[in-house]
């Protein structure tokens, strides 16, 4: 009998080795270049994606799970700056004259400036320009380069993902106007004063500067920032952002080989980064993977079509051509038909199965919507996030994505309990050397990590039991949609419903008391409109170091420990810095108004007292049973056609407006691979791969022009 492995599958295997991320001795390279060069990209993103969207009121770059700012970054970094160490490395006279380039051009700009802005990303960009040229010439004369390698760029990406979860929409944005709009936006009409100042806890975490926050809202207080009066409260949210972050970190980690090695989900947004990675073969100035026409035949679509909607702003005889139509469907609901690129692009790397689950689930929870509206069932509940038009779709979303998250680890249950007895060393032959952290650091920041959450919550006057409930269900949640983006590739969605409210709401009012009520108003801030999350962010730098050697992984988490530290700190100084320059409400009215309010709003209504939500916590019971019989049939009904995983989440209003990118790249590679195949199909996802590409460079670049024109409100590709 023969034994050998047929040659097809050897030459896949061989190359799959030849692409990997290690030489032939098994090394990764790793230096101090790529992780300082990570770390000014990560300082970079962190200050630039506020100040797109604040100061520019440009492009979000960091709002959602498709991270352009990062795609961004990291193709100038592969395409542009390696490129040109690389062509500097064959000649020191290059590398003389790149360093007196990039250090004339800087000075030059500069001093025609007049002063330099310390708040300018510009300003810090070509500083890093710079010094990189001038780094690189003692570099070129020993032999060296500049250019990083395929582990060095797995490093860079991975911490310009963590950083874009913290920047914008993750945290930053939402945590400081939280903490000051209470006081600034406090009236006799809303009577918060009266309701809501009588249950502040001892604990000073609000922020008041004794003249009701106007100079953070108002501007023109750069000068006269009262640091003072931020530093507690600052210091208080940093201990449960510690806790939520060791918390999440830890699940992806516990999680990694479960979804990577064994149920091998297809983290659909990585593979765009892995594909360029793979291309960086050291040989030749260009990357390979860059050199695929098709990919270039993509990219120009999405920047095509950004281009002119981009011009437009500049010259409004310039056609502007919109993707976005409605259409009706059935009695009073209607369909959303809106084209994203890059949305098209992550959903042709899914299946087709999956796909099929998420537009089909979608168009039947407008069927069902429809029917709660003519049935007449109606929730006592009330939310603003999740499924806010319908609160009953957003129990039944709820329970089924809860349900999704408890069938997923039952199903991976071996590999906990591994886990598990690796933590407790009661089996010593359980292998936890290729994950970034030890089993047992992973469980014991687990366990930290929740059980900080409860107790903060409890220092802050939350009932013990209630503070843990949440802990625990807002992890599950965060499980739930982190699932969702690594196996269906759904660069824009949230959850159906959000902990605070499940557990507010759901539970009652008058059970959980009122300073819990108050205390768990907070959370809307790391848990209500969760468009992009660390644990997401996190478990998809992951799946990117699967070919790393193991000395090399555990350098990525302290990556990810200095990706957290400066997405945070870099973001608040630049958000501190536009506030109280320009005046938040002059920035950004939602982040500044909306959302502050909408905290405070929501605490002061659900201190009425009301008993639990019966009706709801049918509907959230009903979808999770739903989900357990979908669930079923996928696994033992060989003939069932749609994935189960668009059940939860069909009903989310984030669905109407990338359900038909899913459709459009369903029907495209069903026909694909109906007349042309796996090998036509396997070509094609470098057209795909392409509008990913296209529309994050068209972003970035218009970003740079607008910046250096000075045009304000040019956002050319927004999911709203």
């Amino acid at each position: 009998m023969n034994r050998s492995l047929p040659s097809p599958y050897g030459r896949h295997l061989q190359g799959s080795q030849d692409e990997g991320l290690t030489d032939a001795a098994g090394r990764s390279h790793l230096t101090l270049r790529g992780f300082g060069v990570g770390a000014f990209l990560s300082f970079f993103l962190s200050i630039g994606a506020p100040y797109a969207n604040m100061a520019m009121r440009a492009t979000n770059m960091a709002f959602d799970f498709n991270t352009p700012g990062a795609i961004f970054l990291f193709l100038v970094l592969v395409g542009l700056l390696n490129t040109i160490f690389k062509l500097a490395a064959r000649d020191f006279r290059l590398a003389v004259g790149l360093a007196l380039l990039a250090t004339g051009g800087f000075c030059s700009y500069w001093a025609s400036r007049g002063a330099v802005d310390w708040y300018s990303p510009g300003f810090w960009f070509g500083t890093f320009l710079a010094l990189s040229a001038l780094w690189n010439v003692p570099v070129v004369q020993r032999g060296g380069t500049l250019a990083l390698n395929r582990a060095e760029l797995i490093l860079v990406y991975a911490m310009l993902l963590v950083v874009s979860a913290l920047c914008t929409m993750g945290l930053t944005q939402q945590l400081l106007p939280a903490l000051t709009g209470i006081f600034y936006y406090a009236s006799p009409a809303n009577q918060w004063a009266e309701k809501l100042f009588p249950l502040f806890p001892s604990q000073r975490i609000l922020v008041d500067d004794g003249a009701g926050n106007r100079g953070f809202y108002e501007g023109g207080a750069l000068a006269d920032i009262p640091y003072a009066t931020w530093v507690e409260p600052l210091c208080w949210w940093a201990l449960l952002l510690l806790s939520l972050y060791v918390a999440m970190v830890s699940t992806a980690v516990i999680l990694r080989r479960q979804w990577v090695e064994r149920e091998r989900l297809a983290y659909p947004l990585t593979q765009l980064g892995v594909a360029i990675v793979q291309g960086e073969r050291g040989t030749g100035l260009v990357n390979g993977f860059l050199k695929h026409r098709a990919l270039w035949w993509g990219a120009a679509v999405p920047f095509a079509y950004g281009s002119l909607k981009a011009l437009h702003q500049y010259d409004p005889s310039i056609p502007n051509i919109g993707l976005i139509w409605w259409v009706p469907f059935i009695g009073q609901q209607n369909l959303q038909i809106w084209i994203s690129f890059a949305l098209v692009g992550f959903s042709y790397l899914i299946s087709t199965q999956i796909a099929a689950g998420i537009w089909i689930f979608y168009l039947l929870s407008k069927i069902e919507a429809e029917f709660l509206a003519l049935s007449g069932l109606k929730s006592t509940s009330k939310f603003v996030y999740g499924v806010s038009y319908e609160p009953l779709l957003a129990y039944q979303g709820g329970g089924a994505l809860i349900a999704m998250v408890l069938l997923g680890l039952w199903t991976g249950r071996g590999h906990l309990r591994d886990v598990w007895r690796k933590a407790l060393n009661r089996n010593a032959n359980i292998d936890d050397g290729d994950e970034i952290m030890s089993y047992r650091a992973a469980v014991i920041g687990l366990l930290f990590g929740t059980g900080g959450i409860a107790g903060w919550l409890w220092l802050m006057g939350t009932p013990l039991w209630v503070g843990a409930l949440f802990a625990a269900v807002a992890l599950l949640v965060f499980i739930g949609i982190s699932r969702v983006v690594c196996e269906a590739g759904l660069a824009a969605v949230r959850s159906p419903m959000i902990a605070p409210d499940l557990i507010v709401q759901g539970i009652g009012s008058q059970t959980i008391g009122a300073a819990g009520v108050f205390n768990l108003s907070f959370a809307y801030i790391w848990s209500a409109d969760i468009r992009i999350f660390l644990l997401a962010m996190v478990a998809n730098g992951l799946k990117l170091i699967q070919d790393m050697d193991r000395r090399s992984r555990r350098v990525v988490f302290w990556a990810v420990v200095v990706a957290i530290f400066i997405g945070v700190t870099g973001s608040c100084w630049m958000v501190f810095h536009l506030a109280y320059k320009y005046g938040g409400i002059n920035l950004d009215g939602w982040r500044f108004h909306g959302g502050p309010s909408t905290i405070y709003n929501a605490a002061q209504r659900a201190l009425e007292p009301a008993g639990a939500d019966w009706l709801g916590l049918t509907f959230f019971a009903g979808g999770a049973l739903v989900m357990g019989l979908l669930t079923w049939a996928r696994h033992h009904v060989l003939w069932w056609p749609f994935h189960p995983i668009g059940f939860p989440i069909g009903a989310n209003f984030m669905l109407d407006k990338i359900w038909a990118c899913v459709l459009l790249a369903w029907a495209l590679k069903k026909l694909i691979l109906r007349f042309g195949g796996a090998a036509h199909y396997r070509t094609s996802q470098h057209f795909f791969m392409g509008l990913i590409m296209g529309e994050a460079l068209c972003n970035g670049l218009w970003l740079v022009i607008d910046y250096f024109t000075g045009k304000i409100g040019n956002a050319v590709f927004i999911l709203g």
